[in-house]
């Protein structure tokens, strides 16, 4: 199967679109710093909005299916979609699993940006695999702790958006505290305000049957919600994290040894 690379994401799907009947957009956003792409751009085509996860989105896919048009698939693997004539990528993929599991249903052709500069994928590849140097700095002040990534932020002096993504790597337990503010009228929330009572602390594991309802609650401020992380108090596997480092490097330098040479979609 053919793969290209684009500069102007919208022109590669109109002119997928006007050869092809089927066109999967992957829309899903694996940098840290994702330029989003906007659908307004081709809103004078048929459009479906999908997510595998979003039942309510079904019905999108199976009109897609028996009519045609551009299918906009929010999550990052669009393998569960089934057949396409043509993916196009609206973001440049940090590993080439992503771009192979993600074009194995296309029949035609798949199209990558190419990214302007290679420093947001660089960049992401530093915070989600950091080196086991930086992680020992934040394993000094958060072994066995309790700690919310705000303290964690000003105890390491790290900015608490990197502390996010760098202390993914020391798999703390993430706890949920929950309170109640103002009850909300949305009919669709009462469960999650029921589950919730007069304040919990829950792990997010339990917490997952209600977890959208939680953070739209604290989004639109019914609840007060705060998120802890219970760090282990076993050392990590540093070789082993360091491997995993060395890996994420190499994948992304395929994904750019790649796309660099690839044909230009909107010049052939």
């Amino acid at each position: 199967m053919k793969l290209y690379a684009t500069s102007d994401i919208a022109s590669s799907i109109r002119r997928a679109h006007q050869d092809f009947t089927h066109v999967l957009v992957n829309r899903g956003y694996t940098t840290i710093k994702p330029v989003y792409f906007r659908s307004s751009k081709i809103a004078d085509l048929p459009v479906y909005q999908w997510a595998w996860w979003d039942k309510a989105t079904d019905g999108q896919l199976h009109r897609w299916r028996e009519l045609g048009g551009i299918l906009i698939d929010r999550y990052t693997f669009s393998d569960k979609a089934g057949a396409a004539d043509v993916v196009v990528f609206v973001e440049c993929p940090l590993t080439m699993k992503r771009i192979e599991r993600s074009i194995i249903n296309t029949a035609e052709y798949a199209v990558i940006p190419r990214p302007h500069t290679w420093r947001v994928h660089e960049e992401c590849i530093e915070l989600r695999t950091p080196p086991a140097d930086r992680l020992l700095d934040l394993w000094k002040i958060c072994r066995g702790a309790r700690l919310t990534d705000a303290e964690l932020a000003q105890s390491s002096g790290i900015p608490k958006q990197h502390v996010m993504y760098m202390r993914k790597s020391l798999k703390p337990a993430e706890e949920w505290a929950i309170k109640p503010r103002l009850a909300p009228e949305f009919a669709g929330f009462l469960d999650a305000w029921e589950w919730i009572g007069a304040g919990r602390v829950v792990s997010r594991k339990d917490a997952r049957a209600h977890k959208a309802a939680i953070r739209e609650m604290a989004r639109l401020g019914h609840i007060a919600l705060e998120k802890i992380q219970q760090y282990p108090t076993d050392e990590p596997d540093w070789q082993k994290l360091e491997k995993k480092r060395a890996a994420a490097i190499a994948d992304l330098a395929a994904v750019r040894s790649l796309v660099e040479t690839l044909p230009d979609h909107l010049q052939t």
